[in-house]
């Protein structure tokens, strides 16, 4: 996202309004008009504070998305590099990537990802759950492989370059992308129904002075038969 941190008053002043009024509808949401008691019993904060933070969660996720229209709206560059959707480098910024790699004659393994079920999730819930758990996945390469640029190369797939290091050590950072997804407790916003697990898939390929697209069609085959075998899983 190429919005600066000069947006940081825009961004908490729009927080805030969208908080004030996500709570609003916390409030309101189950009185009727006999809302003149709050409820007391802890069973019943309890489950009111675990929707407001349902919300808070989901209101964060959205920000950099808000942020980017605004700045739409004013007229801002649209960057070229990075995917307006979860801001993971697009394939113009893995050019970048790929070319330093290449510059700098250095051996890579290449990973690649794809969310399982993810068409059979947007027919049930809708494309917009779809949207979040993409956004929500390209958080979780952010927290695996900080040092590395996570790549969302087209649709389902996302990609990360990892130069100069094993293929077993690059297993265990991949296996620990896809433990922080399985771990992320998704739930419809509104009514707090949760969808189920949602877990993801990836597929490992050492470069071997190979031409970078035979790489990646080498690990989108083996992606798919990671998927196709069930899932959840890291195909090496």
């Amino acid at each position: 996202m190429n919005t600066s941190i000069d947006n940081g008053e825009l961004s908490d002043t729009r927080f805030a309004e969208i908080g004030r009024r996500h709570a609003a509808e916390i409030t309101d949401r189950g009185e009727g008009s006999q809302a003149a008691e709050a409820p007391t019993d802890e069973a019943s904060i309890a489950g009111r504070l675990a929707a407001t933070e349902r919300n808070v969660a989901e209101l964060r996720e959205q920000v950099a998305a808000l942020l980017a229209t605004v700045e739409r709206g004013r007229g801002g560059a649209v960057d070229a590099e990075h995917d307006e959707l979860t801001h993971a480098l697009n394939q113009t910024g893995a050019r970048r990537v790929l070319d330093q790699i290449a510059a700098q004659d250095q051996r890579y393994v290449l990973v690649m990802f794809g969310i399982d079920k993810l068409v059979g999730i947007n027919r049930q819930y809708g494309n917009s759950v779809g949207d979040n758990i993409l956004n929500a996945f390209a958080s979780k390469l952010a927290n695996s492989f900080p040092e590395h640029e996570a790549i969302r190369w087209s649709g389902n797939e996302f990609i990360v370059a990892v130069p100069g290091q094993t293929r077993a050590a690059v297993l265990a950072q991949a296996e620990e992308a896809l433990l922080l997804l399985e771990r992320r407790k998704f739930k419809l916003r509104g009514s707090g129904e949760a969808i189920g697990k949602v877990t993801a898939s990836a597929a490992i390929v050492a470069d071997q002075n190979n031409d970078v697209q035979w790489v990646i069609e080498e690990a989108r085959a083996k992606l798919q038969g990671a998927m196709l075998s069930g899932g959840n899983r890291v195909a090496v």
